[in-house]
């Protein structure tokens, strides 16, 4: 059989995707704050694409819990709320548990390099200071455990829920403290990984994920209560603020 000369297309990302793609990031970011109401119009003049993409890739965002449709608002980013990050932080208690058990039975040679080579690297993210290094580090170290444990499920589940996890996590490493005791954390849970020692991985994992939602469930929420009044004229400053345009948001 002749072999063809016309090469084989591989997709890339369709429109939709790439327009989910960046309000998620932006929202993850904080450059579209929680509450802010989403303008599809806006929206698709800053990425230069018609407002059908648009009104998709927000449908999906709905569907997945990082907008919200108010009525007579519309949509808006949705508010960070307690009882919802305790709930994701049940489940990735036990997701991470059951990851790193397998990790710890799977682990081969060159999968503990790569271990400490991201532990490495989480160091001197958290050494810099930089938040965003800092979550990037957390998360490709998260995803090197579901990969290691040979699960795809686990990997695409944990996907989701960091995406609602990283909108938190920006400010629970401000604290010098705990973005230096989230690696020690990280490399007890390592070091049974690599030992391929699964109780004691699954036990490490589950202490980081109970540390890291107590920080999580202590930051002001949209349903925490306020603990004291606004100053007069503090709020109309507030919104001036947080009202920015979405357009500017995904710059």
């Amino acid at each position: 059989m002749r072999h063809s000369t016309v090469q084989t297309l591989r997709p890339g990302p369709t429109l939709i995707e790439q327009a989910y793609e960046a309000i998620l990031e932006a929202i993850c970011a904080g450059r579209l704050a929680a509450g802010e109401r989403l303008n599809q119009d806006g929206l698709a003049a800053r990425l230069g694409i018609s407002r059908q993409p648009v009104g998709q890739a927000l449908s999906v965002l709905k569907a997945q819990g990082f907008v919200r449709d108010t009525g007579r608002r519309g949509l808006i980013v949705a508010p960070l709320e307690r009882e919802f990050f305790r709930a994701i932080y049940e489940l990735r208690e036990a997701l991470d548990s059951l990851a790193a058990s397998l990790a710890a039975q799977r682990c081969r040679p060159g999968d503990a390099a790569e271990g400490r080579k991201l532990l490495a690297e989480g160091r001197r993210a958290a050494r810099s200071g930089r938040v965003d290094a800092q979550i990037e580090a957390d998360m490709r170290f998260h995803l090197w455990i579901c990969q290691v444990a040979g699960n795809p499920l686990l990997s695409d589940t944990m996907r989701l829920y960091w995406s609602h996890l990283r909108r938190a996590m920006s400010e629970v490493l401000q604290q010098p403290g705990r973005r230096h005791k989230v690696w020690d954390e990280h490399e007890a849970l390592l070091n049974g990984i690599i030992k391929r020692n699964p109780s004691a991985a699954a036990h490490h994992a589950t202490v980081h994920a109970r540390a890291a939602s107590k920080s999580i469930l202590t930051l002001p929420t949209a349903d925490t209560p306020p603990r004291r009044r606004t100053a007069p004229g503090g709020d109309r400053r507030r919104t001036k603020r947080e009202r920015r345009s979405t357009v500017e948001a995904l710059k």
